[in-house]
């Protein structure tokens, strides 16, 4: 009796009971799915912003810098300084340290001496805060040098001369001075670390941010620019004297 008892079917009150809570527990798991993706995407919008906050910060204090360094010099740093021997020296990154809160660092760099020369590789393996973008994961090159996440237009700063207010006729809240870069990323000692920003969205760069780039003015101001801006306008915010008219952007 007992073993025909283990055998026995269950009752139809018995299997519709188990349909029942079959399909509750079926219900339960696909909320649980429907759930849990509406809960991650605030999230990840929330970093996602505080990420954009950071670099934007980052891009007002070089703002601040440059015009520090302007009052000091009665010009911008220039974008490369070239060696007594003509070979690449040093970066306007560099030159900016003393107005960044990093003159200690800057008092360690022997300026006689390339900046990628072994004497100056020390200080230049150092990381500097305000050069890192907080959504871009590579910091160090592949010989040990800290990283930039940024550059410098190279229409304003130039090779070996600096440029002054004055000479900025377009004006300075519609010419860009730096942008986010999204990838090609250099030392931050390296004096190529400048981009013609005309070309920052031609096919094949990338963009640190869905959708574009904070930029930095030559005012001091941080806007975000869409990858779709028009080329003209693109053009005509990256040079410093060109003489073009800029509408809304």
């Amino acid at each position: 009796m007992a073993d025909q008892s283990l055998h026995q079917q269950n009752t139809p009150a018995e299997q519709s009971s188990f349909l029942y809570y079959t399909a509750l527990a079926g219900g339960i798991l696909v909320l649980g799915l429907i759930i849990v993706p509406a809960v991650l995407p605030p999230v990840e919008q929330s970093r996602d912003a505080a990420r954009r906050s950071q670099s934007k910060y980052a891009l007002k204090q070089m703002g601040l810098a440059f015009h520090l360094y302007h009052d000091q010099h009665d010009l911008f740093p220039p974008g490369s300084i070239e060696t007594a021997e003509g070979q690449p020296g040093h970066s306007w990154l560099t030159a900016m340290l003393p107005y960044l809160d990093q003159r200690n660092l800057h008092q360690q760099i022997d300026f006689d001496k390339a900046w990628d020369d072994p004497a100056n590789q020390r200080p230049f393996q150092q990381l500097v805060p305000v050069y890192r973008n907080p959504n871009i994961q590579e910091t160090v090159s592949a010989d040990g040098y800290a990283l930039s996440h940024y550059q410098g237009n190279e229409l304003v700063l130039q090779p070996n001369q600096g440029i002054r207010i004055s000479e900025i006729s377009d004006g300075v809240s519609n010419t860009i001075f730096a942008v986010e870069a999204g990838e090609d990323f250099k030392a931050w000692g390296d004096p190529a670390n400048l981009t013609n920003p005309s070309q920052m969205f031609a096919p094949g760069k990338n963009t640190p941010y869905a959708g574009g780039k904070h930029v930095l003015f030559g005012d001091g101001s941080i806007r975000f620019l869409s990858e779709k801006t028009d080329p003209a306008v693109l053009k005509a915010l990256s040079t410093p004297a060109g003489g073009e008219k800029v509408g809304d952007f």
